[in-house]
């Protein structure tokens, strides 16, 4: 699909009866999230459509939601037939160079971002900027924006790219964190302490600096997730939007900032965060795991002009619960960046985020064990990694276990895990949204070794072997199946 813009998709996806367009009257204050809330809760097969509001309440702009929220839609949209796909093109850009050594391994990792030969172009005129908006002209009350939950302080964009750069080396920053609309010309981005844009806000206040921020909703869909991706430093997140297009993403200069944007948004709002202005307290926000995040105090986004389509569509991501729209991106994540992982960490066979860890949380791992311990080798490698701090517990398997089958899994926890023995504590660095730490940031971790024991592992008696049929038994019956009536 050769689509650059979000009504391409959308057009796509309602002829293929993948969205529905709803034309009664809505309310953007809770009515839509749980509309599709709904929507998502009863189609626990995945396979919700996506819903395009156009006619809500006092605006004439649509809203749409649940667009990444089937596998078939997310792969449509990653120009793919599958996540293995992508992650053999991820490992074909690295096998030229096959690291022979764990450390030679560790050294490839940074590398990636120069392996990624689709960088994006500069256009001189884009239809992000058909409508400008500059200064005291900015309203945002003219957008459709969205109240998802009745607690929630503020209206919250939910789907939108937040871009920034390092002041010193210039390196482009992309991420997508809830973004809470405390006036109508001021936002509150909530980054957590160990997001890049929250260290780079620091670095601009040790210069007394103002910091300019792009807020980018729409244009390629591709986009969103590459700013969700856990792309190792110092990776262009529009460099890899383009590897996924399979072609460049095209870019123009902002209005009053000096960035490039993705020329096919939607809307693109521009500001400064003012380092040196007084902080300001914001209520709660709801947050993808379900819960409410406390308020907190940050600086805010003063917006100086905002740019749109003729005719924009809000896209929105209602965070909720599991199954949520939003646990398709840990499921496309875990297969595209496994090639990275095993660079890292090259037992590792396969690894799962179950929907039940909140997409964050929980993790399976299967590995190739060779010696003992390796289990507790592999559980610390795994929490080191930056893009995995929130994971609270992970489980690891040994290679012929199936980390996809929960059942599986849990079968192999309570079967081959001695708590006394199995079970690898640590504390550190945590996920900003996880309200059970008791202190926020900083989370307690547990690993279950769920593998099979040796002697050296402290297992004086011998492990006893699992019940399994001979494959020439098994292949017997598939054939006798229709024969004994049971095909």
């Amino acid at each position: 699909m050769n689509a650059d813009q979000l009504a391409d998709f959308v057009t796509d996806f309602e002829e293929a009866g993948q969205l529905v367009r709803i034309s009664a009257p809505v309310q953007s204050e809770l009515e839509i999230a749980a509309i599709t809330e709904h929507l998502i809760k009863s189609n626990q097969d995945g396979n919700a459509p996506a819903l395009l509001f156009d006619n809500v309440a006092g605006h004439k702009i649509p809203v749409l939601t649940n667009l990444y929220g089937s596998l078939p839609r997310l792969l449509q949209i990653l120009r793919t037939d599958s996540l293995d796909a992508i992650a053999d093109r991820v490992a074909g850009l690295l096998s030229p160079d096959l690291p022979e050594g764990w450390l030679d391994s560790l050294r490839m990792v940074p590398q990636f971002s120069q392996l990624l030969n689709i960088k994006p172009r500069i256009v001189k005129t884009a239809s992000c900027q058909q409508v400008v908006k500059l200064g005291r002209d900015v309203n945002l009350n003219e957008f459709p924006l969205l109240k998802c939950w009745p607690d929630e302080a503020y209206p919250t964009i939910t789907a939108a790219q937040i871009v920034t750069f390092d002041p010193e080396t210039n390196a482009r920053y992309i991420n997508a964190r809830p973004i809470q609309v405390i006036s109508d010309q001021q936002l509150a981005i909530r980054w957590s302490q160990h997001d890049a844009g929250y260290q780079l806000l620091q670095k601009y206040q040790a210069r007394a600096q103002q910091m300019p921020v792009a807020i980018v909703l729409g244009g390629d869909p591709v986009g969103l997730y590459s700013a969700f991706a856990p792309l190792p430093a110092p990776t262009d997140p529009y460099a890899f939007t383009g590897f996924l297009r399979n072609r460049a993403l095209e870019l123009v200069k902002a209005r009053t900032i000096e960035m490039d944007v993705p020329a096919q948004a939607e809307i693109v709002m521009e500001g400064f965060i003012d380092t040196t202005a007084e902080p300001l307290e914001v209520g709660l926000v709801a947050n993808p795991t379900g819960y409410y995040s406390a308020a907190e105090t940050v600086l805010p986004l003063h917006l100086s002009a905002v740019t749109h389509r003729a005719n924009p569509i809000w896209p929105a991501l209602i965070p909720a619960a599991p199954p949520a729209e939003q646990g398709m991106f840990s499921q496309a994540t875990e297969r595209i960046f496994l090639p990275l992982l095993k660079l890292m960490i090259p037992e590792l066979i396969d690894v799962h985020f179950p929907p039940s860890g909140a997409g964050r949380y929980l993790m399976f791992v299967s590995i190739q064990k060779s010696y003992p311990q390796q289990a507790r080798r592999v559980v610390n490698a795994l929490w080191s990694l930056q893009s995995l701090l929130s994971l609270k517990m992970i489980v690891v398997l040994d290679d012929d276990a199936n980390v996809h089958d929960e059942q599986d899994v849990w079968y192999r926890v309570s079967t081959n895990v001695n708590p006394g023995r199995d079970l690898i504590s640590s504390e550190g660095p945590g996920d900003i949204y996880d309200h059970s730490a008791t202190v926020q940031g900083i989370g307690h971790k547990l690993g279950l070794d769920a593998t099979t024991k040796s002697t050296a592992e402290g297992h004086p008696r011998e492990w006893p072997a699992a019940l399994k049929m001979p494959p020439e038994i098994q292949q017997h019956l598939q054939n006798r199946l229709d024969e004994l009536g049971l095909s």
